[in-house]
Formats: structure tokens, C-alpha cells, sequence
């Protein structure tokens, strides 16, 4: 989005949170990293319950800030103090042992605001600041630039909720129609001619089924579960996943509209437990165009449906590295690429070992060189490493991000992923900003008459 919003002060920064989230934040952290004087990339994480798993997120997060090349961050916890400002310092305490500076730390609950580098009285009072965000200037550009502020993350997740009732059951039968299509068009047929004829009849349905929301139709129940079972057949996936890597790049944003509206429509009218494939190119697509939220959420309707599902397992990979698609080269890209070199035909990048075009596979850099140590970010709850789920049971970290090239990092669990939806996000006091509005009426925070807190 080419959109531009200058935020000079806190409260315009936490009048803005929810628009750049999308949902507003509860009893979470949300962790902005600032690259020169633009705004890179964005974290959100629910707050943990316990000492070591904070001790963990917050050694995450400062890993995927220092990986993504980020020279400063502004940290804004959700809640009261004592749930709180204790994970704020915990991860203000691991990104400064990396070197980046920590710009300020702040504490908002309702509607009212705190510096934890702060305690200069005039400047940030012991009962805080109070904030008004439905009249904020930043709000209204927010909303003036369609950006929509929903009243929490479960909200999002209900338009992408599958059928129930009379439509769930008219799915199912449709998917018994489908299964016994199937069958009719195996049936007699040596494995190579199964092959060949599920592969055909994948790519004809893929095709004709983007014709049709392009042509803003939609499909029948009965063309949409043929679909849904072909793209089970690894190849049909692969095909509309070269397909949709070529068109989310199409400078007509019409064409990757269709995808968007063909592989939602599946996961919202397909058989719940068969959404796997549609979901993970429904999360890829998201990715790929910068909506971190809608990344994440597509993924977990994926991982709900089949836990096991790899390409589901590859989207939490990237989504969990915090890797722009700047750093996964287009999967056709990647698939002619081996096609040439007599390798074996498979996806381009696979779970455990993401490689970009700066870091190229056994160089010792990059994501790649980081599957065996520290945690593998595959789960949609909870941080995993290889002896289990770190977190305590129930409790889910969740990071929304984004990046400005819209790849963004997640954190464990489930991710919520978002592109440049503001660019050129003022740092506090940069070059032609007069850092009116922050506190005391210093430029970046925590300095120039700010004092900080030891």
C-alpha cells in the first residue's frame, strides 16, 4: 500500500497499533522494528504466562530483528503492569544484548499510557497519559487510506471460518460426488495413466475455476469440490502454485484479486477437513502480498484440517523466519531452475531449509544454517523446539508482523503476517521530523531530556 502516515508521538503511534495490526491488541506485545527511518517490520505476541517462556519469545523476537537488519525498536506492551512490564523489559533486555537500540517501551491499558524509559514526572507521570484513538489524526488517515481496525484477531478468523448446517452437508455430499468422479476416471488405468489424467483434469479445473472469479462468479458446489479433491494430487497444487506465484506479481492487481477470491471461497465453502491444500495457497498468497493477518489465519484453517500437511509445514516455516519474498525466489523460478540442473522436480524451499537469493543453500547463512539449534517455528500453538512445546498448555504466541518488502517474521504459533502498510514510518526525531508529541518534546525517544530508567 503505498500509503504514507506519519506518526510524531505516542499517542498517535497507539491510536494507529490497531490499523496496523489490524484487530486491536489485548494483553499482548507488540514489537516494531525500525530500519533507518522507516518502519520494517512488526510483531505481535500474546503475553506469556510464565518466566521461561518469555525468557524464550523474547530471545525469538530479538533473533528475527536482528536478522532482518533492524537498527531500532519501539516495544508497546497491552495490559496492566504486572502482567505486562515484565515481558516489555525481558525483551527490552534481549534486543539491546543485540545491539539494537531500544527507541522507547511503552505500556498502554485503558486508554491511558506509560514510558518504562521514562520517569522525568512532567513528562510521563506516574498515572500515565491519557489517549483518545477514535479522534486521533492517525486513526482518521488510517481510515481514510481503507485500513480496518477490527475489534480482535477471533473477528478476522470468523470470515474465514468453514461451512456448518445445511451447507456443510451440502459440501459433503458434493465431496462424495467428486470422490466417485475420481474413481470413474481412474478406474481401469495403469499408474501412469491415472497420473497423467488426474494432472490434466487438475489443471483444467484450476484454469477454469480462475476464469471464473475473474470473471467475479463463483463455483457451483459440485465444481468447487472437484477442486478441492484434485488439488490434493501433489502436481495440481504445484501447478496452481506456479500459478499463483506468476500472477500475485502481475502488475494488474485484478489478477491476483481472483486468486484471492477463488482460494478463500474454497476455504470457507470447502469440507473442513479437505481445506488443507487451498488454505496453505490461500496463506502463500497473503504472504506474498503483504496481508500478514490473513497469512497466518489461512494457515492455521490448514494446519486445523491437516496437521501433517508439508506445504502447510513449509508456509509456518517462512512465516516463522520472518523471510520476505524477497528471499524465496518464486517457486516456477526455483522449479525451472532444477529442471535444468537435472535435480529432482519438488517445491522450491522446504521446511527446515529456506534459501533466498542472498543465501544460497550450504553457505552457512540465512535460515538454512539455523534448523539445528534454536526453535523450529512449525506449530500453530505454542513455540516448539525438538523436545516439545515450550509454552504452557493453552497459551498461544501469536505475532502479527510485517516487513517492507511484505515478508514478515511470526512469532511461535500462529503467525499474522502483514506487508508495507506504512512506509516511511517516521523514526522520532529523524531527519525532518520535529518530534513534537513524544514526551517532553524530545526527538527519539529516550533521549534529549528523556531519561532512562536503570
Amino acid at each position: 500500500m503505498a500509503s504514507r502516515l506519519r506518526l510524531r508521538g505516542p499517542a498517535e503511534l497507539l491510536s494507529a497499533m490497531p490499523y496496523l495490526m489490524g484487530f486491536h491488541p489485548t494483553d499482548s506485545l507488540v514489537a516494531l522494528g525500525l530500519r533507518g527511518s522507516g518502519l520494517h517490520l512488526q510483531l505481535r505476541g500474546d503475553l506469556p504466562d510464565d518466566h521461561d517462556a518469555a525468557a524464550v519469545l523474547a530471545e525469538h523476537y530479538a533473533s528475527l530483528f536482528g536478522r532482518n537488519g533492524i537498527d531500532g525498536a519501539i516495544l508497546v506492551g497491552y495490559g496492566p503492569p504486572a502482567r505486562a512490564e515484565p515481558f516489555l523489559r525481558t525483551v527490552g533486555d534481549a534486543l539491546t544484548a543485540r545491539g539494537i537500540t531500544l527507541l522507547d517501551m511503552l505500556r498502554t491499558h485503558e486508554r491511558r499510557y506509560w514510558s518504562l524509559l521514562c520517569e522525568v514526572p512532567n513528562c510521563c507521570p506516574p498515572e500515565g497519559r491519557s489517549f483518545e484513538p477514535e479522534s486521533s489524526v492517525a486513526a482518521a488517515e488510517a481510515t481514510f487510506a481503507g485500513l480496518v481496525a477490527y475489534p480482535d484477531r477471533d473477528t478476522v478468523a470468523e470470515g474465514f471460518a468453514g461451512p456448518t448446517g445445511p451447507a456443510l452437508e451440502a459440501m459433503q455430499e458434493a465431496a462424495n460426488r467428486a470422490n466417485l468422479r475420481v474413481l470413474r476416471l481412474t478406474a481401469d488405468r495403469d499408474p501412469a495413466a491415472v497420473r497423467a489424467a488426474l494432472l490434466s483434469a487438475g489443471r483444467a479445473a484450476v484454469d477454469a475455476a480462475l476464469a471464473c472469479y475473474a470473471a467475479g462468479d463463483r463455483l457451483p458446489d459440485d465444481d468447487l469440490a472437484w477442486l478441492q479433491v484434485l488439488l490434493h494430487v501433489i502436481g495440481v497444487r504445484d501447478r496452481a502454485w506456479e500459478r499463483l506465484d506468476r500472477d500475485a506479481r502481475h502488475p494488474d492487481g485484478t489478477v491476483a484479486e481472483a486468486h484471492r477470491r477463488l482460494w478463500t471461497d474454497l476455504v470457507c465453502r470447502g469440507e473442513p477437513c479437505s481445506v488443507a491444500p487451498a488454505a496453505t495457497l490461500l496463506s502463500y498468497l497473503s504472504w506474498r502480498t503483504g496481508n500478514g493477518l490473513h497469512a497466518s489465519i489461512a494457515l492455521d484453517r490448514a494446519l486445523d484440517a491437516d496437521p501433517g500437511y508439508s506445504a502447510a509445514g513449509l508456509m509456518a516455516e517462512i512465516l516463522g523466519r520472518g523471510l520476505s519474498p524477497s528471499q524465496v525466489p518464486p517457486i516456477s523460478r526455483s522449479r525451472r531452475r532444477r529442471r535444468s540442473s537435472g535435480r529432482p522436480r519438488r517445491l522450491g524451499i522446504r521446511p527446515g531449509h529456506v534459501t533466498g537469493p542472498d543465501h544460497p543453500a550450504g553457505s552457512g547463512r540465512g535460515a538454512g544454517s539455523e534448523t539445528g539449534g534454536g526453535p523450529v517455528l512449525g506449530a500453530r500453538r505454542g513455540l516448539r523446539s525438538g523436545s516439545g512445546a515450550c509454552s504452557g498448555p493453552g497459551q498461544r504466541s501469536v505475532a502479527d508482523g510485517g516487513s517492507s518488502s511484505a515478508g514478515v517474521p511470526d512469532g511461535p504459533g500462529d503467525s499474522d503476517i502483514s506487508g508495507e502498510w506504512f512506509s516511511g514510518f517516521g523514526r522520532p526525531g529523524a531527519a525532518g521530523e520535529s518530534g513534537d508529541g513524544w514526551p517532553g518534546g524530545a526527538g527519539r525517544p529516550g533521549r534529549g531530556g528523556r531519561k532512562r530508567r536503570r
